[in-house]
């Protein structure tokens, strides 16, 4: 899948059953293959990637500030604190201090993590409506990276168009054997 660099891993806030086990082992396969991560400060697939592999393979870019200050209802704050007392780096208030509203923080805090990414974007969505999962994938597409999805709970189908190209099945297996792949139209100038 990837072999390398920074990717960035993000998804659903509510995870479908055994959604957030499947998100923990693709965690634990890209920091095996030597990639670095990184993720919001979500419940859901942010939180699995950081109770799957070991505080130095990821960074954390948090919409909130050191003590939980400005969090909402879907932040995880426990196991975002708890990845900072173990060592684990953390950018807070990533997008934008507390005069900020959360919706514009979140927001900027996934492009934040976009930004971040040099190798791609690994994205675990629960619903073809998944207005932040959809957000960062429209951001990895622009910026030119490649965009994999393993849906959860919903079929292939229904994935969103991210604009001229299609999906394509990854060529890929183990925990990445349900994957996508965001394949851009390049248009010809003759």
């Amino acid at each position: 899948m990837f072999t390398g660099g920074v990717v960035a891993v993000a998804g659903s806030r509510a995870l479908p059953a055994g959604g957030a086990a499947l998100v923990a082992e693709a965690a634990r396969v890209l920091a095996g293959s030597g990639c670095s991560l990184v993720v919001g400060c979500c419940r859901g697939a942010d939180a699995a990637v950081l109770s799957a592999v070991p505080a130095s393979c990821v960074h954390v870019l948090c919409a909130f500030g050191s003590a939980g200050q400005g969090a909402g209802p879907a932040s995880a704050v426990g196991p975002v604190l708890a990845f900072a007392s173990s060592g684990g780096a953390v950018a807070w208030w990533a997008g934008g201090g507390p005069s900020v509203p959360l919706f514009a923080r979140l927001a900027r805090r996934t492009r934040a993590v976009v930004l971040s990414a040099s190798s791609g974007l690994v994205l675990f969505p629960s619903s073809p409506e998944s207005r932040g999962s959809w957000l960062a994938a429209e951001l990895a597409v622009a910026r030119g990276l490649p965009v994999v999805v393993v849906p959860l709970g919903f079929s292939p189908s229904l994935l969103p168009s991210l604009g001229a190209g299609r999906w394509v099945r990854a060529n890929a297996s183990g925990v990445f054997g349900g994957a996508w792949s965001w394949v851009s139209s390049q248009r010809v100038l003759l």
